[in-house]
């Protein structure tokens, strides 16, 4: 039997144990001949084993050589078949890897252009919507207050309106111009929309979550104790202290004379052509009807100037203390139509953008004790002007103890203010109605 059919029948398992085992013996030999030959790189081709036929003495006869041939062969074609298997599989890894690198690709792709797009809605939540957002926790001047035929009132231009009537006498403002930079920050242009002096003072500032800050305080700014009650002699109280310490009270009635001197001397140097607030005190209360009354009759005898006119309203407490003796309203409407919530304010103010050509009558004393209580209403249920303009806001119930005090004694006049000039004003101090004045220069 020769050895290739040896082999084949080892291929198909009909060798019995002994001569199978003498088979895989030969084999093993023989692959860890060829093992050795291929790493040092001398694997002899058909010549050289021609020219080696002693390595076949072992060998018994000239068949077994051209069997070992012939194993040889096979083996070569075995190992030529799993070289091929091999580079199969290898071929098959790097298709593979490629398949894994694209998919990491495409993932890596998706990834960042989920990534991109998150980042994209955060920085376009952060420039237009996240400003917005933040504003809403905070004052919005540019609130609709009120519209009317396509004019909106802002929320802050009728806050101001309503507070610059009633602490800033001559000096009355009802438009803001607001400018939104997003997070509760504006930039604000107080306009001067009139005036009787001819000069017209802008304010600006910036509004920032809540808090206002003017670039000028002084324009706005309220007035100090500018009135003198009626009966209040306290008022012209003084004391003088002598060398040893004593006390003594001055002339009460001789003080206020000296002080109603000095103001007419210092009158009577000013110019002839600069305007001034005036804030004239008055005798005695009046009612507003009365009071009305008289300054019309003074304004066309004097050639007074009525446009601007402030009443200083009177209000007590329940002890007969005077709170608040610089608070007051404008009769005489001037300036810009407003639009508001008429049914809880009614007669806010005596401007009004839905009945611009009935206005009210400056002589009816109902609708003004109307329009100040709603004013000082409105000022009890928005105190946010109260705080931007450096007041407190600690003392609402002041508001309705005036309001309480109107409803029941009516409309008290105790004082008043008016622009004007220096030929006026010495012409005031001649009225008995007229107790003293102090003025501040507008120029």
């Amino acid at each position: 039997m020769t050895y290739r059919e040896l082999l084949h029948l080892y291929k198909q398992g009909k060798l019995d144990t002994e001569k199978k085992k003498q088979v895989e013996a030969e084999i093993e030999k023989q692959d860890a001949i060829s093992e050795f030959l291929y790493e040092e790189g001398e694997i002899p081709d058909f010549s050289d084993l021609e020219k080696g036929e002693d390595c076949f003495n072992n060998l018994d006869d000239k068949n077994q050589k051209a069997e070992w041939q012939d194993s040889k062969i096979d083996g070569n074609i075995e190992k030529r078949q799993g070289n091929l298997q091999s580079k199969r599989e290898d071929d098959f890894n790097e298709q593979f890897m490629k398949e894994i690198r694209h998919s990491i690709r495409k993932a890596f792709i998706k990834m960042g252009t989920i990534v991109g797009a998150v980042v994209l809605i955060f920085v376009l939540c952060a420039v237009f919507i996240l400003p917005k957002a933040v504003s809403k926790f905070y004052y919005d001047p540019n609130e609709a207050a009120g519209a009317y035929e396509g004019m909106t009132t802002t929320r802050m231009s009728l806050d101001l309106s309503v507070y610059s009537e009633l602490y800033l006498p001559g000096n009355y403002r009802d438009q803001v111009n607001a400018v939104s930079r997003g997070y509760g920050e504006y930039d604000i242009v107080i306009p001067q929309t009139y005036t009787w002096t001819g000069k017209f003072t802008s304010v600006s500032g910036r509004l920032v979550r809540g808090k206002l800050t003017l670039y000028d305080n002084n324009i706005l700014s309220r007035p100090a104790l500018m009135f003198y009650l009626p009966g209040d002699e306290n008022a012209w109280e003084a004391w003088e202290t002598d060398e040893n310490g004593k006390e003594t009270k001055v002339d009460t009635e001789a003080r206020k004379q000296e002080s109603i001197q000095y103001s007419k001397e210092e009158i009577s140097g000013y110019n002839d052509n600069d305007w001034y607030t005036a804030y004239v005190s008055i005798n005695e209360l009046m009612d507003y009807k009365d009071f009305i009354g008289w300054f019309e009759k003074l304004s066309d005898k004097k050639d007074l100037e009525w446009g601007n006119l402030w009443c200083a309203v009177h209000t007590e407490e329940e002890d007969g203390y005077c709170s608040e003796p610089n608070i007051g309203f404008c009769p005489y409407a001037s300036g810009s139509g407003m639009s508001w919530d008429k049914d809880k304010y009614p007669y806010l103010s005596l401007l009004d953008n839905a009945d611009a050509y009935n206005e009210a009558e400056v002589t009816d004393a109902d609708i003004m004790q109307t329009h100040f209580t709603s004013m000082l209403s409105y000022m009890q249920d928005h105190d946010d002007i109260l705080s931007m303009m450096g007041q407190s806001t600690d003392y609402q119930e002041d508001y309705q103890n005036m309001i309480d005090y109107v409803k029941k004694n009516g409309l008290k006049i105790h004082g008043f203010a008016i622009s004007t000039k220096k030929k006026t004003l010495l012409e005031l101090y001649k009225e008995d109605v007229v107790s003293y004045i102090q003025t501040t220069p507008q120029n």
